[in-house]
């Protein structure tokens, strides 16, 4: 499945055909003692993470968005 993270300074990481575990994302970005974590091919502090959102969920809120207008 395709991801979108969303990270607090604007930037965007793109994930394609991603596999991951989310309870175990979920434990790393919960244990106070990891500072960073490794998602995809990139190493980024856990704390600049705000949101990881599958692509068609963001693709069909923006197609949303799109017919309202």
């Amino acid at each position: 499945m395709d991801y979108q993270v969303q990270l607090n300074n604007g930037q965007t990481l793109n994930l394609k055909d991603y596999k991951f575990d989310s309870a175990a994302l979920k434990a790393e970005l919960n244990d106070q003692r990891i500072n960073f974590i490794s998602i995809g091919d990139v190493i980024i502090s856990k704390h600049t993470i705000l949101s990881i959102v599958p692509k068609k969920l963001i693709e069909g809120a923006e197609q949303q968005i799109e017919d309202k207008k």
